[in-house]
Formats: C-alpha cells, sequence, structure tokens
C-alpha cells in the first residue's frame, strides 16, 4: 500500500515531458494545399508550437490534441522536410513530412478486399496506414491498353516506419498481375504494362521491420504510408547521378533523370533542394517524384571513355553490364605515394546495383578492389598509390544483373585534410543555475589535426558558453556546455552551431538523416532566465515558428 501510494505521489510530482511525435498521417501533402494532420505522441501540453524546416509550410494546432492543420505554400520546395514541436519543457523530436505534386487523399477502412476498395483518380498519392496485425489495404485504378502503370511505396526509407511492404497489381477477376516487394531498398515500388482496358486493384500489405519470428501480415498506428499511382511521369534516378560545379549535367538545357512517362519532360529537372553532406534533389513540376543526386566538385563522367585520361578527383556514373560484358572503364592519373579514397554509391540512393570496383596501376597489376560488405551497404576504402602514372578503375556487377536500377556512382580523388561536425541531440533544456551540455563529435580525415573553434548563431549574448574537447581522445565528442544564462529572460528558439578546424573553412553541425531536407542542422535551446534569490522561475516566450524570418 505505502509503495503503491508513493509510485502515485512520483507520478504526480513527475515533470511534464517534452512532446514527442511517434508517426503523422497523413505523412505528406500536396503543394498549394491545406491539410488536417494527426500526430501520434505524447503532449502533456496542449496546445504546442510547432517548427518546420520548410519555410513554405505552416502549422497550427487545433482544438483537438494532436491535430494541426497544415498549409503549404505553392512555392513549397518539393521534397522531404521536418516537423517537431515545441511547449514550455522544450523542443521534441523531429518528424520527416513529404512535399509533392499530386492530388493527395486519405485511406479509409475497410479497404482489405477489392470488393470495399477504395476508387483512386489517377495520378495520385494516397496516404494510408495498415491499422492492426493481418492487414491489408486495397485500391482500385483504371487503366487503359498501352500504358505504363507505376505504383510506388514510401514507409520505411524516409518515414521510418517500422514495416516491409509488399505491393501487387491484382485484375478484375483476382489474378496477381505482378508483385514487388524491394526496389531498391526496402520499400516497393511495381511498373506494370497494360495490356487490356480496365479495373485493377493495388493491394499492399506488410512484415515487420526489422524482421521478428511472426509470419503474420504486420500493422500497428506507426506502420504509415505513402502510396503513389499514376501513369505519368516518373523519376527512378538522376542521370548522371552528379552535377557538376555549375549546377547542370553534361547536357545543357536542364538536369536529366531516368523513369517511366517521362517522354520529353526527362530533362526539365531541377536542383530543388541541397545539404551540408553534399547531397541535393532534381523534381519537376511535372513529375510525380524527386530524386536524389550528388554534387561534385568536378564535372562528372557517364560511362565508359577512352579518350585522355581524367584527373583526381573522378566522379563517374557506371551501369551495370550482363554477365560477360566487359566493365565500365576510364583511365585517371594518379600520383605515387599519396592517400586516394574510392567510393561508390548505389545502395543509399536507392539503386540496387551491387557495385564491384578496382585500381589496376600502369603495370597492369590490380592494386585495390572493393565491393560492398551486404547488399544494403555501399563502398568506401581508403588505399595509397604506389607509383605515377595512368591508373585504370573498372566497375562492374559481378551478378550479371541489368536494369533500370542497375546503376552507381563512382568517386575517386585523394584523401585531403576534411572534418564533419555532428551534434549530438537536436535539442537541449537547461535548469535554473545549471549548464546545459550538447556533444558534437568533429572526425577528422586526411591528417588533419587540431582543436575544433565553434561558433553558436542564433544565441543570446547573455548566455555564455565554453567547448571542453577530450584531452585524453580527440575523436571523443566536444562538450559544449551551455550557460547557465545571465539574461533576464528565459530563451526558447533554434540555433546553429559552426566548428572550424585548423585554416580550413567553418563547417555547419547537423544530425539525422544525409538524404536532403532530413538533416537536423539546428539546436532547438530552451534556457532559463537569470534569476534573483528567492525569485520564481519565468518560463521562457516560446517564439511563434509561424513568424519566420
Amino acid at each position: 500500500m505505502t509503495s503503491s501510494l508513493g509510485l502515485w505521489l512520483l507520478a504526480c510530482l513527475a515533470a511534464p515531458a517534452v512532446p514527442t511525435m511517434d508517426w503523422l498521417l497523413p505523412a505528406g501533402a500536396r503543394r498549394g494545399s491545406t491539410v488536417e494532420l494527426t500526430a501520434g505522441g505524447k503532449f502533456d501540453q496542449w496546445p504546442v508550437r510547432v517548427w518546420c524546416s520548410n519555410p513554405g509550410v505552416t502549422l497550427k494546432p487545433l482544438v483537438v490534441k494532436g491535430k494541426f492543420e497544415v498549409k503549404v505554400g505553392p512555392e513549397a520546395v518539393p521534397g522531404p522536410c521536418l516537423i517537431r514541436c515545441i511547449d514550455d519543457t522544450g523542443a521534441g523530436n523531429s518528424r520527416p513530412f513529404i512535399l509533392g505534386n499530386l492530388p493527395e487523399s486519405l485511406a479509409r477502412e475497410p479497404d482489405d478486399q477489392p470488393a470495399s476498395a477504395l476508387p483512386v483518380g489517377l495520378p495520385a498519392v494516397i496516404n494510408g496506414r495498415l491499422e492492426k496485425s493481418g492487414d491489408v489495404d486495397c485500391f482500385a485504378v483504371e487503366l487503359k491498353a498501352g500504358q505504363t502503370f507505376v505504383a510506388s511505396v514510401l514507409a520505411n526509407r524516409l518515414l521510418g516506419s517500422p514495416m516491409d511492404m509488399v505491393l501487387q497489381l491484382v485484375s478484375a477477376d483476382g489474378f496477381v498481375l505482378t508483385q514487388n516487394n524491394d526496389r531498391g531498398g526496402i520499400d516497393p515500388t511495381l511498373i506494370h504494362k497494360v495490356v487490356r482496358t480496365g479495373t485493377f486493384y493495388v493491394r499492399l500489405f506488410a512484415f515487420s521491420y526489422p524482421p521478428d519470428s511472426s509470419v503474420r501480415f504486420s500493422g500497428g498506428e506507426n506502420h504509415v504510408y505513402r502510396l503513389t499511382v499514376t501513369c505519368g511521369a516518373f523519376a527512378r534516378h538522376a542521370w548522371p547521378l552528379a552535377l557538376g560545379p555549375a549546377g547542370v549535367g553534361p547536357k545543357a538545357g536542364g538536369l536529366s533523370a531516368r523513369g517511366y512517362n517521362l517522354a520529353d519532360t526527362a530533362a526539365t529537372g531541377r536542383l530543388v533542394a541541397s545539404n551540408p553532406s553534399g547531397l541535393g534533389l532534381v523534381g519537376a513540376d511535372s513529375w510525380a517524384n524527386t530524386v536524389p543526386v550528388y554534387l561534385a566538385d568536378r564535372q562528372p563522367v557517364v560511362g565508359a571513355s577512352v579518350g585522355q585520361p581524367f584527373e583526381a578527383p573522378l566522379w563517374l556514373s557506371a551501369e551495370a553490364g550482363a554477365r560477360g560484358v566487359a566493365p565500365t572503364s576510364v583511365t585517371v592519373t594518379l600520383k605515387g605515394g599519396l592517400q586516394y579514397r574510392l567510393e561508390a554509391w548505389s545502395y543509399s540512393l536507392g539503386l540496387s546495383m551491387f557495385p564491384s570496383v578496382r585500381v589496376i596501376d600502369p603495370a597492369g597489376k590490380v592494386l585495390q578492389t572493393k565491393e560492398p560488405d551486404d547488399l544494403d551497404q555501399d563502398v568506401d576504402i581508403i588505399f595509397k598509390v604506389l607509383t605515377d602514372g595512368n591508373h585504370k578503375l573498372e566497375v562492374i556487377d559481378p551478378h550479371g544483373l541489368t536494369g533500370d536500377l542497375r546503376v552507381c556512382l563512382v568517386r575517386l580523388g585523394r584523401v585531403m585534410p576534411a572534418f564533419i561536425a555532428k551534434l549530438g541531440a537536436e535539442a537541449v533544456s537547461g535548469e535554473p543555475g545549471k549548464a546545459a551540455t550538447l556533444p558534437v563529435t568533429i572526425t577528422r580525415v586526411g591528417g588533419l589535426a587540431g582543436n575544433a573553434v565553434f561558433r553558436l548563431e542564433g544565441m543570446p549574448a547573455g548566455v555564455p558558453w565554453v567547448a571542453e574537447p577530450d584531452k585524453k581522445d580527440p575523436a571523443k565528442p566536444v562538450m559544449l556546455q551551455i550557460g547557465p544564462s545571465r539574461e533576464p529572460k528565459a530563451f526558447s528558439g533554434p540555433v546553429r552551431i559552426f566548428a572550424k578546424v585548423a585554416d580550413l573553412p567553418e563547417k555547419l553541425a547537423w544530425t539525422g538523416s544525409v538524404y536532403p531536407g532530413l538533416q537536423v542542422e539546428t539546436v532547438w535551446m530552451q534556457l532559463p532566465a537569470a534569476q534573483a534569490p528567492g525569485k520564481p522561475m519565468e518560463k521562457p516566450p516560446i517564439p511563434d515558428p509561424a513568424k519566420k524570418k
């Protein structure tokens, strides 16, 4: 009895937690639209304020806890963005929200069988959820002979939904015409050339991911997804997979992509977003989606070349050939005695080539060879060049598999002094009279040495801070001790952390995903005001994120 009473008292006295969001439904919206959003999670205080990384998006809490009105401007940048909630205790975690070009709708139950399937006009994005274990969702589409139909699911990769989905196209008489489990990652995409006009059913279900011992279909309130269905333009990847310093590919007039139903819109793409990691997004108003692209420091090379040798750094977009076909091969001039870094990306770009790369020295000897350690990994290796001269770089898929996603991007360049600054948290809350701690990890390469120097942008002048590096191990996180504040008012707001090492340009510290739009580039600081003895603590004024500069 006493123990139960004590636990009850502790629960009553517990401080409110920061707002957390576990899922969003819908998980995105069309540019130029207004939608009602439901957020699953924990909100001890209501209403909350909402911050979005896309300045074209504003959110307003509604009367019902967890409900928001979302307004997306017509000029908002397409692709992923981040949303997080703020209250008197601080800022919670961020969640992805996807902005697109197509009409959008919400799935509704029941829709487990073709007889109860929701009719969907094309093109469209359906925001849905597999609500419980064993759940199946079906949607009816009208297709015409000769069309190329695309159905693509976004769930695990960008939304973080804990499921491995299966996507099927079913005929009116119940036959599965085509099925896809994984296409360029966990999330499925199916392509179907329509041979007969009529009604067809898109059916989807999922298994748990990471996998467990259950063989039942997976479901739950956090099993949200976005299903794109179209017979219009749908991009699968940029081509080439890297953009040169001028921001355009080798073909003037626009950025190009490969995919389905692109026709004369294939070269109309533009760079719509980028991030500190050197990744960008290519999109067009006529496309159903955006695709990632690397931002190169030199004009990229496409395919094999028999011309003059290239200088490093080399950016090469390569395609897999059938078994027995010669590998993609280029010649690059390297200098003996120096270290070089060889990278090959496919899986992280949503592609499915298994790139095996090798470097052959001027004497014809294999200097280095490397392929991914697993199917869901890329190549990244550092090696030393022994002699000056022209080296051959070869790229091949040893499985001999070809297809629209069997492409990769390879970079070969010198290992130069460089660093990356990673935030240890996306929000920090201080206590009265105490310093708040924010860890920042500085990863150095290329022989770079020296302590990092930091700059905090957006912090009030009356908030002192100091950087405390680990004296024994510079690879360990630097602890930024922030506060206690000397400001008469409490502070609640976003702060950007910049780091500089040696004479290299300063870099913005970030955390989260490297995917464009999903990097967290600000830390939300919640710092109490300096208090006179005996004076009650003041709550910080929370800035309205809707009032953007």
